[in-house]
């Protein structure tokens, strides 16, 4: 039987993020800027602010959801999507895109924890995220912290697919709602699909051309789980 997530993403509404998701942003575009110092200049490292842990490759678990917009994002999208845990995301409820936005992810599943003796065929295919899968809701799945980098699967990161695009379909064999496997950052040009347009101002996916992590995009938001 197919098992459905019940997370509980950031886009409740389609209205615009609070004035702390402007002031976050504000401070994150500040952030970017080169600092001159006696006719050199120091690069500033925004995407490392607040302690989020956002590696480029990894370990991961995935299921799917259902109603995925308005993304966190502030940008929906025509192709593979995702939502992503709280502590790669890059941001928290209510503060609109981390740095995860826009980025790629070629996602791989190797092994159903609720069933350890099936042995696939397993999928593989390559995302982007456009959402937040926050911790508070989500503790089995999202439930990364900086005093606990994994959640209940020993997963560092977890990605929730989203169904309207097709994505669970795409990904999942038959039958399967929940796996682990591995993650890996690659070039948005391995991504097939369309941005929407901004829902909102602070809307971003700047991640799909920037390089990959540790490479900033859209920078972080406010403060890790």
């Amino acid at each position: 039987m197919r098992r459905m997530t019940t997370t509980t993403h950031i886009a409740a509404t389609a209205t615009r993020p609070p004035f702390a998701m402007k002031s976050a942003f504000i401070l994150t575009a500040i952030s970017l800027l080169a600092t001159a110092v006696h006719g050199s200049v120091v690069e500033l490292e925004p995407r490392a602010t607040g302690g989020y842990i956002q590696n480029p490759s990894g370990t991961a678990s995935f299921t799917f959801y259902s109603g995925c917009s308005p993304p966190a994002c502030g940008k929906s999208a025509t192709g593979f999507t995702a939502a992503m845990s709280q502590l790669a995301f890059g941001a928290s409820s209510g503060l609109g895109a981390g740095d995860a936005c826009g980025r790629c992810f070629q996602v791989t599943g190797d092994k159903d924890p609720y069933s350890p003796d099936f042995t696939g065929p397993f999928n593989s295919v390559v995302v982007k995220v456009t959402n937040l899968c926050p911790v508070s809701g989500n503790e089995q799945w999202c439930g990364q912290t900086t005093s606990q980098p994994t959640n209940s699967l020993g997963m560092s990161v977890h990605f929730d697919l989203c169904q309207d695009t097709g994505t669970d379909k795409a990904f999942f064999p038959s039958g399967r709602g929940a796996l682990t496997g591995t993650y890996q950052e690659v070039s948005c040009s391995q991504w097939s699909g369309t941005d929407g347009p901004s829902l909102w101002n602070g809307a971003c996916l700047s991640g799909e051309s920037a390089s990959n992590w540790p490479a900033v995009g859209c920078g972080n938001q406010g403060t890790a789980p």
